[in-house]
């Protein structure tokens, strides 16, 4: 007969209790650490955590064990048990609940220029959010066309018309599409569209292989299309150029708020206008219109307008160009010539800022 206590004695007594328990939720499944009880019984001890609700499980020799089959979104606690021999011990104390979810998407690489993405690993999934290139400021007038007139103690004074700033170039458009399957290793090419020539030139096509693309603006008009192969794209309209003497257009912030994909990007602005060339009399000066500021985020400043003074050549007749846009933003809008009565001389239009060239952020998880 055995004597009691020992070892012998003990071989039918069941496993103590886990403590400790513990879990961390990932995408569909979760990790549960225990601390193994003080007495384990006789042979190899096997742990077992379940789910709750759903009584999903998962079994072991030792801590941590991943219990997988959950569903995202759904609060879970778990208990840990163990086994030893045939015998099964009491269940654990439940776990704090946890909630599994999709994992949150990070930025991986912005494009400034063409290249290719290359899908890193223990990646699974793809967003993309595209900023178009935006176009071109347009030139500002020259003075001319017909005369105006104007009168100095009863004697007529004669001055052509000044030239009038131009409109300042349009802000990108955006795009983004997200949860495409992808692969690691997997490749795709990038082309990052040019800004849009001086002088109110389109905006070159940016696209993320042939996912989606988004087409630059023109001149100070924004095109807002984006298209591609992939399901679920959702465009944005870039912000327009300013008139002459006004301030381009805000790009404001996207907000991007989705189940799974949350960021706030920031818009590239349009570029402001132009201002309008001065016209003088005689022996007299006239202050020139100054250009429109860009949209913030980038926005080229318009071109300040010509002037003359005294009424001689002594000053910059010529309108001044507009500045070029940032990332995506439309450039400015050049200022306008001046004109004067002596002379009469004419100034000639400044020209537009260039737009600033696409751009393209990748996120994976």
């Amino acid at each position: 007969m055995p004597i009691l206590g020992s070892s012998a004695s003990q071989s039918g007594r069941a496993p103590g209790q886990p403590t400790g328990v513990s879990a961390v939720a990932g995408n569909a499944q979760a990790t549960v650490t225990f601390t193994p009880p003080a007495y384990t019984g006789k042979g190899t001890v096997n742990y077992t955590a379940t789910s709750s609700p759903g009584g999903f499980t998962a079994s072991g020799s030792s801590s941590p064990l991943t219990v997988t089959g959950l569903s995202n979104g759904t609060a879970y606690t778990f208990t840990v048990r163990a086994t030893t021999a045939g015998v099964q011990g009491s269940a654990s104390s439940a776990s704090a609940s946890v909630t599994p979810a999709l994992p949150a998407y990070a930025l991986s690489q912005t494009f400034n220029t063409s290249g290719t993405y290359t899908i890193p690993s223990g990646k699974s999934s793809l967003a993309v959010i595209i900023h178009g290139a935006g176009g071109g400021g347009n030139s500002g007038g020259s003075a001319g066309g017909d005369r105006c007139f104007y009168s100095i103690h009863n004697e007529p004074q004669v001055a052509y018309y000044p030239g009038g700033g131009g409109q300042g170039g349009a802000g990108g458009s955006g795009g983004y599409v997200k949860d495409i399957s992808v692969t690691p290793g997997q490749t795709y090419s990038v082309t990052i569209g040019a800004g849009g020539n001086a002088g109110g030139g389109t905006g070159g096509q940016t696209s993320f292989s042939n996912l989606l693309s988004v087409n630059g603006s023109s001149g100070y008009q924004t095109t807002g299309n984006a298209s591609g192969n992939a399901s679920g794209i959702v465009g944005r309209t870039g912000a327009y150029g300013g008139n002459p003497d006004s301030g381009g257009a805000s790009g404001g912030t996207w907000a991007i708020s989705t189940d799974n994909f949350t960021v706030n990007s920031a818009m590239p602005g349009g570029g402001g206008g132009g201002g309008y060339g001065a016209t003088v009399t005689n022996d007299s000066n006239a202050s020139p219109g100054f250009g429109g500021g860009g949209g913030d985020t980038g926005g080229g400043a318009g071109g300040r307008g010509g002037a003359y003074f005294g009424g001689s050549i002594n000053g910059p007749a010529n309108g001044v160009g507009g500045s070029g846009g940032g990332t995506g933003a439309g450039g400015g809008g050049g200022g306008g010539g001046a004109s004067s009565c002596a002379g009469p001389y004419l100034g000639n239009g400044g020209g537009g800022g260039v737009g600033g060239s696409g751009a393209i952020y990748v996120y994976v998880r």
